[in-house]
């Protein structure tokens, strides 16, 4: 089933009163279940096209649609709850709330959604254990490791059961250990839950995760080769 379709989609930018067409007639195609890479130098707009897909940003033109949701007739109210109900983010930084514990971080978007407090907590504490961090239900930021916050990123993108999970550079702030543990286990994840993913990312390790692998060049999306096993 088509979880993302887009067709001549136009971003523009202006900057010191000159036009920057970042993306320019791009197209793309991705599947229920796919793990799709987006990948180029910095300020290509792989970032600009990751917050268009989560309507986090506005397009000039072209056609958008995630998840069966025309993005480009929703208005900012329908923005929130497509946002809501349908989709995710993994952050670089994590954005974890500090005055609040690994638990009520994960509990925060089931609680959004309407969840009861006890539910919420039932199923945040199942999706740490997921993450590995059964112990660590109680602490706060300040008391997790790099690798340990990153955790509580993913699990708090993931507990609410959304189609698509928009990742960008999720191991940029990570040593090699701590990148390659979470991206295998970013990918054991993906294989149990079955949710769509695209990971923006510099990171060729990472990158070889993907089932399609893309780079966007000259504003568009042209496919990359996606190393096989062995």
């Amino acid at each position: 089933m088509s979880l993302i379709k887009i067709r001549d989609l136009v971003k523009t930018y202006h900057v010191l009163e000159k036009e920057f067409k970042i993306l320019d007639r791009l197209d793309m195609d991705m599947e229920d279940g796919e793990i799709f890479s987006i990948e180029g130098k910095s300020g290509i707009g792989k970032s600009t096209l990751l917050n268009l897909l989560g309507a986090m940003d506005g397009f000039d033109s072209g056609e958008v649609e995630v998840c069966g949701v025309s993005l480009g007739k929703l208005d900012e109210k329908g923005k929130e709850a497509f946002r809501a109900e349908k989709i995710a983010f993994i952050f670089q930084h994590h954005l974890l709330l500090p005055d609040f514990s690994a638990l009520e971080n994960v509990s925060i978007p089931l609680l959004i959604r309407g969840v009861s407090p006890g539910k919420a907590r039932e199923e945040a504490m199942g999706m740490l254990d997921k993450v590995g961090l059964k112990d660590r239900y109680e602490s706060f930021p300040s008391q997790l490791s790099g690798g340990e916050s990153a955790r509580v990123g993913v699990a708090r993108a993931l507990v609410a059961g959304k189609r698509l999970i928009l990742a960008d550079e999720p191991t940029g702030n990570l040593d090699r250990e701590n990148s390659r543990n979470l991206m295998g286990l970013i990918q054991d994840l993906q294989k149990d839950l079955g949710f769509g993913l695209i990971l923006v990312t510099h990171d060729m390790e990472l990158a070889a995760l993907a089932h399609r692998r893309n780079q966007i060049y000259q504003g568009k999306l042209r496919p990359l080769p996606v190393p096989q096993p062995g």
